[in-house]
């Protein structure tokens, strides 16, 4: 076991003839100090006063680095002479070359492992760090060295090795506890080994949070989340902090680093609380400009550009004189001309607009990809698509911004989309999906690039990329209707009962649309009535599934009419003619035309059926010799605003021609 030394610097330039006494105040202050309890020392030897009880004091102090406190004790004792007093006078007004000078005059410098690191912790104030590492690298090797000595040596080295030797052999545990929260400290900047180093660190925290250097590695350990982007636990561990130390809510640092966390975790109110904090605390121009200007960064993050602006004309105003405020004022021209672009963009002024993202491109190169996506947009606007295609597209193949590719990219393919042109539409939905992984559109990029392959015909590819993204997006909405799309396409495949099973399960999940249930459920339907030819029973469940959806109450009247025509339709299927006349007549052309006589607007699926189940029923009487009825069904397609008006007035004069319907 390490040897602990009794006698410091101090306790060898003092006179020989100062012994300590044996117990008392003075013994518990030297106990106190071996275990880092420097306020405790200091209250026990100040209750005994002598001249040991002075060294005593200046030396916690010194241990605890607080060179203010122990300038001002000096200052008081105006009868403490002596190489000591001045050696300490000197490290307390900063003139560190004087306290090394006084060191080595009395020939006790690198005496022992204390004075050692004395003598390195004054080579370090001095800029000599290379000197004081050879020093602590003396005192990791010495065999006597205290506990306190060498573990403060291997965390000044930063030598994981040897701290973890401090902290498995340290005695004392305060020794054990200052190792482990030093350990941890360093540990939390090596990815293996950062989950450790949060243990060590929290461990010591929660026994004994005032234990030198904890709170220091406690935030720390937002310092290496923040370093890799877990803005959220950050945020967290800053807060257990504040609630650990009250006076880190005083912290610009914390403050500081608090408000970035938040900001960037999408926290904004806290963010802008903490960053307001900093302006308050801050004691110098150049934090308090910072901390005005990340106001008005959260405010932009809001959506609040306004109150944004504001707060980067508060910089310019309150600190002209600051470095923030140098480089602020060309960011506050090129957003004030950006939002200028935005308000002739809204009011429609597209060419105005144009120009002035044209403009800030050029000022400001981080924002050329999304002034030049901005252009595109500016060219649409005013009819010119082909241009604004173009653009957007370069844009997507070459912008520096990812995030701004993504978006042309996206825009782009919905543009192709809409006309008609799927094949490249779905390469871009594709491609977008790829280059945004993780994005909140991408199951809509998805569920666009399996409607584009089934409206080219490529079914097959279809039903692959709907498979894709039922794995990846189980939960999503688009996941429902890219498993309709998938059903389509098998039921294009002539694959009917794998295609009912697909919609089957789109009809059933849990998070469908009502909408979305009732196409699955009609496709469903349509796929039981495909195989019905093979498979009689089919028709029976296809006239069920057609019916549960006619009668489930959802559906507007034209889907109340196509419905109704596809059940007459199976039911002529199961050779129930009768029954089949009679929806087509009722449910369908009769219940059209009350319709449009109530002033109903009726859609093309609607306006189909009645035209098919009039010419249907038509064929009918026809057939039976009865001619008559057939032409007075006819008329009623003629005479109604269907585009079957037309052929209805053919049959009509084809039948007339026969001259047997009078």
């Amino acid at each position: 076991m390490r040897m602990t030394a009794r006698f410091t610097v101090l306790t060898a330039m003092l006179a020989s003839g100062l012994c300590a006494s044996a117990a008392g105040e003075l013994e518990i202050a030297r106990e106190a100090l071996r275990d880092g309890l420097w306020s405790v020392a200091r209250a026990h030897a100040a209750k005994d006063g002598g001249e040991e009880a002075r060294r005593l004091i200046l030396e916690s102090y010194a241990r605890e680095g607080d060179w203010r406190e122990m300038g001002r004790t000096l200052a008081g004792w105006t009868n403490a002479v002596g190489a000591v007093y001045d050696y300490y006078r000197a490290a307390a007004a900063g003139d560190y070359f004087k306290a090394l000078k006084i060191l080595r005059d009395t020939g006790l410098a690198g005496a022992d492992a204390d004075t050692k690191m004395f003598e390195a912790d004054m080579l370090l104030k001095a800029g000599e760090r290379k000197a004081a590492e050879k020093l602590w690298r003396e005192v990791v090797a010495m065999t006597n060295a205290g506990e306190r000595a060498f573990t403060s040596a291997a965390a000044n080295l930063g030598d994981v090795e040897v701290l973890r030797l401090a902290y498995a052999g340290a005695s004392r545990v305060s020794v054990r506890r200052f190792a482990g929260v030093k350990l941890g400290e360093l540990l939390l900047n090596d990815a293996a080994g950062r989950q450790e180093g949060e243990k060590l660190v929290r461990a010591v925290v929660k026994n004994d949070p005032d234990c030198e250097g904890a709170r220091e590695a406690f935030l720390a350990i937002a310092a290496a989340d923040i370093a890799a982007k877990r803005w959220r636990e950050a945020c967290d561990v800053y807060r257990e902090a504040i609630e650990t130390w009250p006076d880190c809510a005083r912290s610009v640092q914390v403050q500081e680093g608090r408000g970035w966390a938040s900001m960037e975790s999408g926290r904004l109110d806290e963010a802008l609380e903490a960053f307001r904090l900093v302006e308050t605390l801050a004691d110098d121009n150049e934090r308090k400009a910072r901390a005005v200007l990340k106001q008005g960064d959260v405010y932009a993050k809001m959506g609040k550009g306004e109150a944004a602006m504001e707060r980067y004309r508060d910089v310019l105003g309150r600190f002209p004189d600051t470095a923030v405020a140098g480089k602020l004022s060309r960011i506050v021209y090129v957003r004030e001309l950006e939002a200028k672009g935005r308000n002739l963009y809204k009011t429609y002024r597209f060419a105005e607009a144009r120009e002035v993202f044209a403009e800030v491109a050029a000022e400001d190169p981080a924002k050329r990809s999304r002034m030049e996506f901005f252009e595109a947009l500016c060219l649409y606007g005013q009819g010119l698509d082909d241009a604004a295609l173009a653009k957007a597209l370069a844009v997507a193949q070459s912008g520096s911004d990812p995030a701004v590719r993504a978006d042309a990219t996206l825009w782009a393919a919905k543009f192709l989309y809409n006309r008609g042109e799927w094949k490249q539409a779905g390469r871009l939905f594709f491609s977008y999906a790829d280059m945004n992984a993780g994005g909140a559109l991408v199951p809509e990029a998805l569920m666009w690039a399996a409607r584009s392959a089934f409206s080219a015909n490529d079914f097959r590819q279809a039903i692959q990329i709907a498979t894709k993204l039922a794995q990846s997006h189980p939960a999503s909405p688009q996941t429902v209707q890219a498993l309709i799309v998938q059903g389509e396409a098998l039921i294009e495949l002539a694959r009917f009962e794998e295609a009912a099973l697909v919609l089957e399960n789109a009809a059933l999940a849990e998070n469908a649309p009502e909408r979305e249930r009732i196409r699955a459920r009609l496709l469903k339907a349509d796929a039981l009535f495909a195989t019905g030819a093979d498979s009689p029973a089919r028709y029976t469940a296809a006239l069920e599934a057609y019916r549960a959806v006619r009668f489930g109450g959802a559906l507007d009247a034209s889907g109340r009419i196509a419905v109704s025509f596809k059940i007459a339709r199976t039911l002529e299927k199961l050779k129930r003619e009768a029954e089949a006349a009679d929806q087509y007549y009722t449910q369908v052309v009769l219940a059209y035309r009350e319709a449009r006589g109530r002033g109903e607007i009726l859609d093309d699926s609607a306006r189909a059926a009645f035209s098919r189940a009039a010419f249907r029923l038509a064929d009918e009487y026809e057939s039976r010799g009865r001619d008559y009825q057939a032409i007075h069904i006819l008329e009623l397609v003629a005479t109604s605003d269907v585009p079957a008006a037309g052929e209805a007035e053919k049959r009509i004069g084809r039948i007339s021609m026969k001259g047997g319907f009078l």
